[in-house]
């Protein structure tokens, strides 16, 4: 059957060359009917068909379009979709999926998305980051670089690339300041003993103090029941690693900053004539909260702020006040001085020393002291 006769507008267009309604190019494959959207540039739509159709002819050719045509490369964009499926292999928190999405999203809205993973440049990819730091931050640039290190990784991985071709390598990360100011001990204690003052809030401070005591996060501490201490140890298994950081932690141990305090003192003052599995627990009716009840995971950070507020924490222009996971920052630092880094490493379950020496930079909230050895 003849193709149909073009329109006398189109006559000069290259054969395959198609627009819909929209003013939208498109290019359909004669051999199976796949098409492929090229735009609303005539002029680049025309020349890649062009190419396209020679390439039916003579099977040779190099261009963007002819090798999503022949399945030679994959787009950006579409290697996207595939390494959502590998990371998910990972085993990754919720939390972590989540974030993924985040960043796939505005990924593939980049200019390069569009083009092959092979033809990628890295003069395009830190353009695009360094409109990303002027518009949002330094900091979710950074995070943006390293998920793009990360993509095309696997991207070698997966045959797309050769070894040694990741574009994101020579990049520079781009300088961010963490805006969060750090918790000095004193106003950590001066919230606490607000929190105690009000006895319906008991809960909270000794929220507070369990989570200084024992270097862990809002979430494990929230998780933490009397069952969990056995055999002279407190077992936790981190929920963001999903349990695969397991932690056995003596509860004999504890800060001489404290005046001796340890991790087996502050779980008896949890103890109360209040019948619950729960260490940390409702010790009165909140609400729809009964005495004994698990307060809800947002209760801890609310709680924080309320009493960190009322301490009247001075914040240092330029920053954000600092919040309940800052402090899990204060036990890193406070047992790095105690005990030594490696252990306030193994007591926070980093996997990394870079990692808790982050945590224990205090960003100039604290003085160090220069300690003389005696002879």
């Amino acid at each position: 059957m003849a193709a149909r006769r073009r329109q006398a507008a189109r006559r000069n267009w290259p054969d395959n060359l198609y627009k819909n309604g929209n003013d939208y190019y498109w290019f359909r494959n004669p051999s199976n009917g796949e098409t492929f959207g090229l735009g609303y540039d005539f002029k680049v739509a025309a020349a890649q068909a062009r190419v396209v159709n020679a390439e039916l002819l003579r099977r040779k050719g190099d261009t963007g379009l002819l090798q999503r045509v022949f399945g030679g490369d994959m787009t950006f964009a579409a290697w996207c979709d595939r390494y959502a499926d590998v990371y998910a292999e990972r085993q990754n928190s919720p939390k972590s999926e989540q974030i993924l999405r985040g960043h796939l999203k505005i990924i593939k809205a980049a200019p390069f998305a569009s083009r092959s993973v092979r033809q990628v440049e890295p003069k395009e990819i830190g353009e695009w980051l360094k409109d990303n730091t002027a518009a949002v931050s330094a900091s979710h640039t950074s995070r943006l670089r390293s998920r793009l290190i990360d993509m095309f990784n696997e991207a070698i991985a997966e045959g797309l690339l050769k070894p040694g071709e990741n574009p994101v390598i020579a990049l520079r990360n781009p300088k961010s300041e963490v805006a969060r100011d750090r918790l000095t001990l004193d106003e950590f204690l001066t919230i606490v003993k607000l929190a105690r003052e009000q006895p319906e809030n008991v809960w909270a401070a000794r929220a507070f103090m369990l989570a200084l005591i024992t270097g862990q996060r809002r979430e494990d501490v929230k998780g933490m029941e009397f069952s969990d201490v056995k055999d002279g140890f407190l077992w936790v298994e981190q929920r963001k690693s999903q349990g695969r950081t397991k932690l056995k932690i003596p509860v004999t141990i504890g800060l001489k900053a404290l005046g001796g305090l340890t991790i087996e003192d502050v779980i008896r003052e949890c103890r109360d004539d209040i019948v619950s599995k729960h260490m940390i627990h409702h010790v009165r009716h909140k609400g729809t909260a009964k005495p004994g009840h698990s307060p809800k995971l947002g209760s801890f950070s609310t709680m924080f702020a309320t009493y960190r507020d009322a301490a009247k924490v001075v914040v240092p222009e330029g920053k954000t006040p600092p919040t309940f996971h800052e402090i899990r920052s204060l036990a890193a630092r406070l047992y790095g001085d105690e005990f030594g880094a490696e252990f306030a490493q193994a007591l926070l379950g980093h996997k990394t020393a870079q990692m808790t020496a982050l945590y224990r930079d205090s960003r100039g909230r604290e003085w160090n002291e220069v300690k003389v050895q005696s002879a």
